[in-house]
């Protein structure tokens, strides 16, 4: 952790210390500080059943519909509308 982000973390305490708000960049900050040093000291959980459930239900998807863009598509212009750009 850098210097500045270690007075951060201390001006944000004393903040709080005098109830006022918090910056929720640091807050951020600590939580992520939190997390790593929770997977420091414990590791990753192991793998389950419902893990390996739910990556098998993904080897099947089709994410061609996720693809289609209906901006990309050409809309169709009616009649009149062609008589409008076209005279």
């Amino acid at each position: 952790m850098t210097e500045e982000q270690r007075i951060a973390i201390i001006a944000n305490a004393h903040r709080e210390s005098k109830g006022l708000p918090t910056d929720p960049a640091v807050m951020e900050l600590v939580a992520d500080l939190q997390a790593e040093q929770l997977l420091v000291e414990h590791g990753l959980k192991d793998v389950d059943d419902t893990d390996v459930e739910d990556e098998l239900s993904l080897i099947t998807h089709n994410p061609s519909a996720e693809y289609i863009d209906e901006e990309d598509e050409e809309m169709g212009l009616s009649d009149e509308m062609k008589g409008v750009y076209h005279d």
